[in-house]
């Protein structure tokens, strides 16, 4: 019984995890946010980028994730961010961007023989952050483990 109990639990952790939205404030620092995100979303990566890359697939810059939230916006919103499981992929991306000035775009890993890939598109861009995990992991992308590893580099 002891046992059963406890996967019990672990499942309702699990559950109750999911359910819970992500709230975006400027003490955090980028890359808390980005594992808060892949702890949610496992298959989703969600990547700080310079503002000339919005859009593109390929030569993409990440910037580097030590730095604040507060430190890397261009303009000051009042307005919270909150994403959750409903929250559409274009809609997340462009609340980033209107409300505080940083381009962000979901990626996906080992998707097709790439080692990190934007689905752009309208198709992906309309999904929820749900479907659009659940879509990563019936494409047979890769788990996100290491939110370091794009830091302040260029690479897709």
């Amino acid at each position: 019984m002891g046992s059963c109990f406890y996967l019990i639990q672990l499942t309702i952790s699990k559950i109750k995890k999911r359910a819970q939205e992500i709230t975006v404030n400027g003490r955090k620092l980028l890359r808390s946010l980005q594992k808060e995100f892949s702890e949610k979303y496992e298959y989703l990566f969600l990547a700080f980028i310079e503002d000339q890359d919005r859009g593109k697939t390929v030569n993409v810059k990440s910037l580097k994730t030590d730095t604040k939230i507060v430190d890397a916006r261009k303009q000051f919103s009042n307005k919270e961010i909150s994403l959750n499981g409903r929250t559409l992929v274009n809609n997340m991306e462009k609340y980033f961007w209107d409300e505080l000035g940083i381009a962000v775009q979901i990626a996906v890993k080992d998707y097709e023989g790439r080692k990190f890939y934007f689905p752009i598109g309208d198709y992906f861009n309309k999904l929820s952050l749900t479907k659009a995990n659940n879509w990563a992991k019936d494409k047979g992308c890769s788990i996100i483990d290491d939110v370091k590893e794009l830091s302040g580099k260029t690479v897709f």
